[in-house]
């Protein structure tokens, strides 16, 4: 009486689901002990206690024990008002008693497990509801990290039911379209993406909802307006049951990837261009040696087509060239990263000189550019054969002139000095052809000819030379010769090597700027007093006016007590050859 006291106390609180199950299980616990009475047995000789049993049974394992209380209470009444005892008390009615005692131990224990079942039925729900609950705050929380990781992505990233709704996108997808995805969800796929590219899309949504992963490409509107490239790839959702209950979408923006690729091609095409009009043969190997640029002159050369040989090793398609110098020189290059450049016999073609440089690809590989030199090679010994000839001819007009000028100023009235200057003069003009004889006449270095001209005056080691070293081209050269000679003589005859003290500075220097000036100085010291000439000789008309007009600067003759100094100026680019 408690329970159903307490229970209708409650039921007033509770939703007014729970009270209309409440007050159904009350009108269970009066209607089932009432409908034992019309069972057959019952109405025949009078319902006994255990008749009741199975009503009070169904309302344990069904309603519920307050139930099962009223039913038993309500049974135990209906019994003993159907008993055949005379009286309750009294001869007779012992039968009653037991029978009543029976039926509310029967009906106590069925209270009591329904009780204990229902405390476990109500536990089980409380721990389903727990795990329910916290399963939900792991999927929860689990969203949500998935929500962040996919917000993170620079891929656009989707799930789509099988009626072609959103169910979910992440940020990227916001911001492509240019709508929230609050927005986005719910809403039917061409909505957001546009009928042209659903259309495009509809053979691999289909393929997708059958059950296959798929990939394509398309263009689709941009949140500004604009055209993008789009990658999408298409896996299928499927369900506990392992039917597809809609896909996801994995899209990329591909369009600045796809301009970089069309300006590569565009810049490889031009390279192609570029290298297929250059006359040196040229090819590129990467770092496994396989053949990744072929020109048009390499192609002529060897009697390959580029198609032959690209993706090929270099070795595979070219195998004699295996151990040869060539093969060693690139072997060097791709070890070490250093470009070399060197001339050998051609392996193919043994008759023929090439010319190879090898360099270092950036990234990884070498770079070959070679030419056939052969023709250049004939050229050059030919020149040098001429030169030679040339040299020797002019050796022997000078010997001649010599001999000439040695027999003809060998007569008493010529004086020794002359016949002595004349052909000094033609032996510093000697030494002048041989140092630009060496270098094929195309300039002279400044060194060389300083101590080739004042090697005849300088035994004892009296000159003091300072300067960079310089090439000059051939006539500055030899005008710069013959001037150091006429210095030297005079610093002989005169000056200051005329005495045993006596020394000579040779010092030249270039000016920095954008028009360096070349400057040199001839100064002696330690020597006898000097002073200017009573008449301009050959020698002074040679260095002033011929070198000046020669070189296109001033040159000055100062002729201090302690020794001449001879100042040369010149614009740099008048001496060095072009």
């Amino acid at each position: 009486m408690r329970s159903l006291t307490r229970d209708l106390a409650s039921s007033s609180d509770r939703p007014p689901q729970a009270q209309g199950l409440t007050l159904l299980g009350y009108a269970a616990a009066v209607v089932l002990p009432v409908l034992t009475l019309l069972l057959p047995f019952a109405a025949e000789a009078g319902p006994a206690f255990a008749a009741f049993l199975p009503a009070v049974a169904v309302l344990a394992a069904l309603v519920g024990t307050t139930s099962a209380l009223l039913g038993a209470a309500l049974s135990a009444v209906l019994a003993v008002a159907w008993h055949p005892a005379p009286a309750l008390f009294g001869p007779g009615s012992g039968p009653l008693w037991t029978g009543l005692a029976v039926h509310a131990a029967a009906c106590a224990v069925l209270v009591l497990a329904a009780r204990h079942a229902g405390r476990a039925a109500a536990q089980e729900a409380e721990l389903r509801t727990r795990i329910e609950a916290e399963a939900a705050t792991v999927r929860g929380a689990a969203d949500r990290r998935l929500e962040v990781v996919t917000d993170a992505l620079p891929v656009f990233i989707s799930e789509v039911g099988r009626d072609l709704r959103y169910r979910f996108v992440n940020r990227a997808y916001e911001e492509a379209f240019g709508r929230r995805r609050d927005d986005i969800k719910g809403r039917f796929l061409p909505e957001v993406i546009g009928p042209e590219a659903f259309a495009d899309a509809q053979p691999h949504i289909e393929a997708v909802l059958a059950g296959r992963s798929t990939s394509y490409e398309s263009q689709v509107p941009h949140a500004g307006g604009e055209l993008h490239d789009f990658r999408a790839h298409y896996v299928p959702h499927l369900d506990r049951d392992g039917q597809v209950a809609g896909f996801f979408a994995l899209v990329q923006d591909i369009t600045e990837s796809r301009r970089q690729a069309d300006l590569l091609v565009q810049r490889e095409r031009h390279l192609r261009a570029v290298l297929d009009s250059v006359s040196d043969c040229f090819y590129a190997v990467d770092r496994n040696w396989r053949i990744t640029v072929f020109n048009r002159a390499a192609e002529r050369y060897f009697g390959r087509r580029r198609d032959e040989v690209l993706g090929l090793v270099i070795w595979e398609a070219f195998p004699a060239h295996v151990g040869s110098i060539f093969d060693q020189n690139q072997q060097r290059v791709m070890a070490t990263g250093v470009p070399v450049t060197f001339e050998a016999p051609s392996v193919s073609f043994p008759d023929r000189v090439i010319e190879m440089r090898v360099a270092p690809k950036e990234g990884s590989g070498l770079a070959v550019a070679f030419s056939d030199i052969t023709c250049r090679k004939a050229e050059e010994r030919q020149r040098e054969l001429l030169i030679h000839e040339l040299n020797h001819r002019v050796k022997n007009t000078l010997a001649v002139v010599q001999s000439i000028a040695s027999q003809s100023l060998r007569g008493p009235d010529v004086p020794a000095n002359a016949r002595a200057a004349f052909e000094g003069r033609l032996l510093a003009l000697a030494g002048a052809h041989d140092l630009l004889t060496r270098e094929s006449w195309e300039a002279a270095r400044l060194q060389s000819l300083v101590e080739t001209a004042l090697d005849p005056f300088d035994r004892l080691g009296r000159f003091d030379l300072s300067g960079p070293d310089l090439r000059l081209r051939p006539q500055a050269a030899v005008n710069l010769t013959l001037a150091l000679h006429e210095l030297a003589t005079n610093a002989t005859k005169y000056g200051s090597l005329a005495s045993p003290a006596g020394r000579v500075s040779l010092g030249w220097t270039v000016s920095a700027g954008s028009e360096p000036l070349f400057r040199l100085s001839w100064e002696e010291r330690g020597g006898t007093a000097v002073a200017p000439p009573a008449r301009t000789g050959f020698g002074s008309r040679l260095i002033q006016r011929g070198l000046s007009a020669e070189l296109g600067g001033p040159v000055l003759l100062d002729f201090r007590a302690g020794g001449l100094v001879c100042t040369i100026e010149a614009p740099l680019a008048n001496l060095q050859p072009a």
